[in-house]
């Protein structure tokens, strides 16, 4: 059962990229937040003009040696600056998950 909307503003943000404020709706009972379709609009011109659009892939895991080996795509090296040689941590989040912190 959907709860009553109220007017409010929420930040948006895409793969942590702030978007700034924007009007929405919330849900009183659950906090779900509401964008409209002219906002949602506005955030895809935004996020294709930045360029984050298209930056979730799919690749395949390889193997080099006794290791797996995972490429990251030239978008998400641009992206993330990463590069030759770098140090980063990879740990898992879930059984299903794993997670890359870079900048150590």
């Amino acid at each position: 059962m959907w709860g009553k909307l109220k007017k409010s503003k929420a930040p948006v943000e895409f793969f942590g990229i702030d978007l700034g404020i924007h009007d929405c709706e919330v849900c009183a009972s659950c906090g779900s937040e509401f964008l409209d379709d002219e906002t949602l609009a506005q955030i895809e011109v935004e996020v294709k003009k930045k360029k984050l659009f298209g930056l979730e892939q799919r690749v395949q895991v390889t193997k080099s040696g006794n290791s797996l080996v995972i490429r990251i795509p030239t978008e998400l090296v641009h992206f993330t600056s990463l590069k030759y040689k770098d140090m980063v941590r990879l740990h898992p989040v879930q059984k299903n998950r794993l997670e890359i912190e870079m900048g150590l």
